[in-house]
């Protein structure tokens, strides 16, 4: 259960209490996660520690929610392997509305960012794994 007395906010740890359910298998992929108030009875919490709580996963990227609709724990959906350039430059960053708008992702997916001499790309960090070569080799 939660701690009260603990230095970690208790959205904070309702939140790792609701990551863990869904690492340990209670609630899968594509599940509802139960309603605020369940949760919050569940708890012993307040509705607005549930609703922070749900903000971190959201952000996170561990769940979606739509307006009107029960969160739902994320599927992971395929991981696309690409190459890195050779010399490329490789970073992160949270994507712009637009940005999001036209990959289609969800609040709280970043955006990996391959820049090099000649061209900037950018990829949704939850389906592109970039493979970079060992020891700065060039991949074959």
């Amino acid at each position: 259960m939660l701690d009260r007395r603990s230095a970690l906010a208790l959205y904070r740890q309702l939140a790792d209490a609701l990551l863990e359910r869904i690492k340990g298998g209670e609630l899968r992929p594509g599940m509802e996660l139960p309603s605020e108030s369940v949760i919050s009875l569940q708890y012993k919490v307040s509705r607005d520690v549930v609703r922070d709580a749900m903000a971190v996963l959201r952000s996170e990227g561990v769940i979606a929610t739509e307006r009107g609709r029960r969160s739902v724990v994320r599927k992971a959906g395929p991981v696309e392997h690409l190459p890195a350039p050779p010399s490329a430059q490789i970073t992160a960053r949270m994507p712009t509305s637009d940005e999001r708008r036209s990959l289609n992702l969800l609040e709280g997916v970043p955006l990996l960012v391959v820049r090099t001499e000649e061209f900037e790309t950018v990829h949704p960090a939850d389906r592109v794994m970039l493979l970079t070569p060992p020891g700065g080799e060039e991949p074959a």
